[in-house]
């Protein structure tokens, strides 16, 4: 039985660190995206003017 929560533990930690990878990537996606758009809307405001 120890063996089986030793392997329990050993996924959850597993489990956690593979949450807060996918986290810091959607993250770190999102804020380019959004740092693209305002790039592209501040051209776009300097070419009309």
């Amino acid at each position: 039985m120890n063996n089986y929560n030793e392997n329990k533990k050993v996924r959850r930690i597993a489990s956690v660190i593979y949450i807060l990878i996918m986290a810091f990537i959607v993250i770190g996606t999102t804020l380019s995206e959004q740092q693209k758009t305002t790039v592209k809307k501040a051209a776009q405001n300097l070419s009309t003017q």
